[in-house]
């Protein structure tokens, strides 16, 4: 018998090692993006220098360059150094050129990229370049994207400043929305999109349309954001649906009793479920509005491995239960740390300030359909597991396990990558 009782832990053990394993990048909710300001002059005096119309700042992640440009990394020692970086600056200028094809009116222009210096972004070192093209105001811009194409599905470029006194705002994706109109005939927002196809995203555009585009990042953004979901599912973990077989439903209890009391465990854990995802729902809500407005501003460094504890920190308590701590606080007040990790997509994204409202409010309905969606997916799964006679043994305690060695995998990474 003791024997029997060991197995589903040794088993347990097993299933979070495989976890820890294979855990996804400690920075998993900013998989691979790109920043691209686009100005009516160009942005320093040395690309005022290179002549052109329009004013260009690109910056792009040096593990994406490193994944795209095999040379980069001269020595093969996987450290890249600033000698490294500045020998391949012209490799860098030429990779945009060939991925950012821009168009003016009908005709196919050039962009002039130079290596200008390294940012320091939350999710690591970028390479700034600075590029001018010309393009008459009175002409459309359009630019087709494509870099990291077939590299890194995940890759977006994130597409923000002012061009001919219309606010840009706009997400492209090389294997998806890959073309957008950043300034169209006669500067007409309304026409912005008009006639573009399906694959494309006008960046010159209305409050309305600036929601709705934003709506579909928010989804991705929170399907991609694993360190998310897993505080989500620690926090629903203790949740069943399923009718639980209690004293109250077995041996004489009558038949309509039996039903009553299933039913009533069903109610008791919807309602816990509604209330704890409505907490969690409200607290990242509040930080991700005061960060993206600008109200608060916090940094990266101690956000993220924050995330990464209130995932051990729910885990913990589903094995180590404390009375008196309700799940739905819990879920409240982490959701205000969680906000302000949703809210880095649209601050270093530089959403200019007369659409920041509208990206803001689409970005988090984005954020909502996506959290919905892994809602749905428990819901179903614990119907059929919550019957389950190891449903503690193995679903509760085995995924808290599995959750709290992960959280101390990312706690660990991005304590090292701060300091």
């Amino acid at each position: 018998m003791k024997f029997k009782r060991v197995r589903p832990l040794v088993a347990i053990m097993a299933l979070a090692a495989a976890c820890a394993v294979l855990a996804p990048s400690a920075w998993a909710h900013k998989a691979s993006d790109a920043y691209l300001r686009v100005a009516d002059a160009p942005a320093s005096a040395e690309a005022a220098a290179a002549g052109g119309t329009v004013g260009l700042s690109m910056s792009v992640a040096l593990k994406d360059v490193d994944a795209a440009l095999d040379q980069l990394d001269a020595d093969g020692d996987r450290q890249l150094t600033w000698g490294e970086v500045r020998q391949s600056a012209p490799a860098m200028a030429q990779w945009l050129g060939q991925g950012m094809q821009w168009q003016c009116g009908a005709a196919a222009v050039t962009a002039t990229w130079r290596f200008e210096a390294l940012e320091q972004r939350t999710d690591g070192r970028y390479a700034r370049l600075a590029g001018t093209l010309n393009c008459a105001p009175a002409e459309v811009l359009a630019l087709r994207y494509g870099l990291m194409q077939g590299i890194d599905p995940t890759h977006r470029l994130l597409v923000g400043g002012t061009l001919s006194g219309q606010p840009l705002a706009a997400v492209l994706a090389p294997d998806g929305r890959a073309s957008a109109e950043l300034r169209a005939a006669a500067i007409s927002t309304a026409n912005a999109v008009a006639g573009a196809g399906p694959q494309v995203a006008g960046a010159t555009r209305g409050g309305m349309a600036t929601l709705l585009h934003f709506v579909a990042e928010g989804v991705h953004h929170i399907l991609e954001g694993y360190d998310h979901l897993a505080f989500l599912l620690a926090l629903l973990l203790p949740i069943s649906l399923a009718r639980q077989r209690t004293a109250a439903t077995s041996g004489t209890t009558p038949p309509a009793a039996k039903v009553a009391s299933g039913a009533w465990v069903e109610l008791a854990g919807l309602k816990a479920l509604l209330i704890t995802v409505t907490c969690f729902t409200v607290g990242h809500s509040v930080t991700l509005a005061l960060a993206g407005l600008g109200w608060v501003t916090v940094s990266g460094d101690w956000v993220e491995p924050a995330i990464a504890i209130s995932i051990g920190i729910s885990a913990l308590l589903n094995l180590f239960p404390v009375r008196g701590l309700r799940s739905s606080w819990l879920a409240l007040g982490f959701g205000l740390v969680h906000g302000l990790g949703f809210s880095g997509v649209l601050v270093e994204a530089g959403v200019p300030g007369s659409l920041l409202v509208w990206a803001l409010a689409g970005f988090n309905l984005g954020v909502e359909a996506g959290q919905l969606m892994l809602v749905a997916v428990w819901c179903a799964v614990s119907v059929v597991l919550g019957r389950w006679a190891l449903y503690r043994t193995v679903v509760l305690r085995g995924g808290s396990v599995a959750l709290l060695m992960l959280s101390v995998y990312w706690t660990v990474q991005r304590v090292a990558y701060s300091s």
